[in-house]
């Protein structure tokens, strides 16, 4: 099953786009390119309207869903995992996925809880770059020969009593 994902441009302005993600083919639709994406694949997809900007991150899905999320420029429903709606942690989201690129960590082999996490933290007050590589720590799986868990960096989240 095929996922349609819109990409709109006005003038110079991209109004919708991707961050991440390597459509099949794209298609010329009424309102700009359609980039369609094959099932189980992971996207990263930014709308801006106005001042606002929203990016999701998503998992196509196999077969169309009544449960699933609803996103604005996509048929069918998917498979959400992550949601921000500010231009700051929008930014946070497009560095998370070049820094994931830039370190050999296919953003498509790690699991959703991942991204779930990451928008958590994102939706949170702690500033995401003290929570990152605990985060891509525990969803890489075991340690590699030769990094005990001592030097392996772990955040503690704990709630003060008051």
């Amino acid at each position: 099953m095929n996922t349609a994902v819109q990409l709109r441009r006005t003038g110079a302005e991209v109004r919708s786009g991707l961050l991440y993600g390597t459509p099949v083919t794209t298609v010329a639709g009424t309102l700009g390119p359609v980039a369609l994406f094959s099932s189980g694949e992971l996207v990263a997809y930014r709308i801006r309207h106005r001042r606002r900007t929203r990016v999701f991150v998503f998992r196509t899905p196999d077969v169309d869903d009544r449960l699933a999320a609803r996103i604005p420029g996509v048929c069918p429903r998917v498979q959400l995992l992550l949601e921000v709606r500010s231009a700051g942690r929008a930014r946070l989201v497009r560095g998370l996925l070049a820094y994931l690129l830039k370190t050999h960590n296919d953003p498509c082999r790690l699991p959703d809880g991942f991204y779930v996490r990451t928008g958590v933290a994102l939706a949170g007050r702690l500033p995401a770059h003290k929570i990152l590589r605990s985060l891509l720590s525990s969803s890489l799986g075991p340690d590699p020969p030769g990094r005990g868990v001592a030097q392996r960096p772990v955040i503690r989240l704990t709630q003060n009593a008051s």
